[in-house]
């Protein structure tokens, strides 16, 4: 796996598995944000290249999803029992969440208002995080120990 060493200007260090570093202009990157330290895959057509961001490899602690599933199931169909935030990691949360929700199903219903603004606040945010130029053409989502987007 190829990582990203230096950037300077518009130009970009890569080192290879083999040991080879490579110079490419970052224009050649297909990713938005690049960072010292970044996994990348390096494609070759002569002596042009395509970089794209790896994300095949979660680093230690980080959790890779696929964004579809996470925005439409997680977040949209069963966002009100917390299941988007046990993906994320984030228990304490996930468990809060269900918690309010059950609550909902006492007479009062604060519960269910509450949870509710909860679940389209939770998906309004997925869906701008996923489809928006953050993450762009990549098919998942990337979260930190801590369950926050990575990016």
């Amino acid at each position: 796996m190829a990582e990203i060493l230096s950037i300077n200007g518009a130009e970009v260090k890569i080192g290879e598995d083999d040991g080879k570093v490579i110079t490419a202009p970052i224009a050649t990157l297909q990713f938005a944000n690049p960072k010292v330290g970044d996994k990348v895959e390096v494609f070759r057509d002569g002596d042009d290249f395509i970089i794209k961001k790896s994300y095949d490899e979660a680093a230690e602690g980080e959790k890779s999803i696929n964004k579809h599933l996470f925005v439409w199931v997680a977040c949209f169909l069963v966002g009100g029992l917390g299941v988007d935030r046990f993906m994320r990691g984030q228990t304490g949360l996930g468990i809060f969440k269900l918690l309010l929700s059950l609550l909902g199903w006492i007479p009062l219903g604060i519960g269910t208002f509450a949870v509710w603004v909860w679940v389209i606040v939770d998906w309004i945010i997925a869906m701008i995080k996923a489809y928006g130029s953050a993450y762009g053409q990549d098919e998942n989502l990337t979260f930190d120990e801590d369950g926050n987007y990575i990016k």
